[in-house]
């Protein structure tokens, strides 16, 4: 039989095995991790697992009250197009600008293990997120109506009928981005917010996108980044200071006298 001093040395031995292996994690395996472009071994079963965890606990079962409704599917398409394309690409594949570039990838929105959720559990993760998956949350943004009209659309382009591309935004040129200066006057300080804030992917560079998203009137516009409109995020002034509005309003002041 072991004697006392045996067994401390060897929970001795236990507890500083389990300290080094624990820096050895922290140190060296996670800085690797960080860096990789593959799944590690049942690091994609394991996100799965703890995507399916968070949402089945913590979203509850409301319903939608937009569902199928024309005009919320509409609304979320001109949110999508701003705020989700960019990633999941226009019909909702993972191929948007960014959405390969990325790890994980981006969703592929039409794939059963979205379109397995419901809709409860899609109104959470828009709302609040997933850290770890790359995938921010619109809570700030975005009001619960919007959301619900996100999901509503996001549900659609499963189907042959809604695979509605997004709205198709001229892209900005290599000169439009470079009138963009945080260090000039107000229009080019402007532009930097603008482009900073992603607002070219809704409303084109010079507010020249087709339909509602297009920006007709400065004033008006500046109001819609505080309050928010239809498939709008709104912006408080930890997102874009009143300084920067003012700015963004000189900026989108240019447009009528360029397109």
């Amino acid at each position: 039989m072991r004697s006392r001093a045996q067994w401390l040395w060897l929970i001795i031995g236990l507890v500083l095995g389990g300290v080094f292996a624990g820096l050895f994690v922290v140190f060296v395996a996670m800085p690797f991790a960080l860096g990789h472009r593959n799944n590690l071994p049942l690091e994609k079963l394991y996100a799965d697992f703890a995507v399916g965890l968070a949402v089945r606990t913590q979203a509850g079962s409301a319903q939608n009250p937009v569902a199928q409704n024309p005009r919320a599917l509409e609304a979320g398409r001109t949110a999508y197009t701003g705020s989700c394309a960019v990633c999941h690409g226009a019909n909702g594949d993972g191929s948007g600008m960014f959405g390969q570039n990325i790890y994980p990838p981006a969703t592929d929105l039409r794939a059963h293990d979205t379109q397995e959720k419901t809709d409860a559990q899609l109104f959470w993760i828009i709302k609040n997120g997933l850290s770890f998956a790359g995938m921010p949350g619109f809570g700030s943004q975005y009001s619960d109506q919007d959301i619900w009209n996100l999901v509503t659309y996001t549900r659609s382009l499963a189907t042959t009928s809604a695979a509605r591309p997004a709205l198709d935004v001229p892209a900005p040129t290599a000169d439009q981005l470079a009138a963009a200066n945080p260090q000039g006057d107000a229009a080019p300080r402007g532009a930097a917010v603008y482009f900073a804030n992603g607002c070219q992917f809704c409303h084109g560079a010079l507010g020249n996108a087709p339909g509602e998203l297009r920006l007709r009137n400065a004033r008006e516009a500046s109001e819609a980044v505080r309050r928010g409109r239809r498939g709008m995020p709104r912006y408080d002034e930890t997102q874009i200071s009143n300084a920067q509005l003012s700015d963004l309003a000189a900026y989108m002041n240019t447009f009528q006298s360029v397109r």
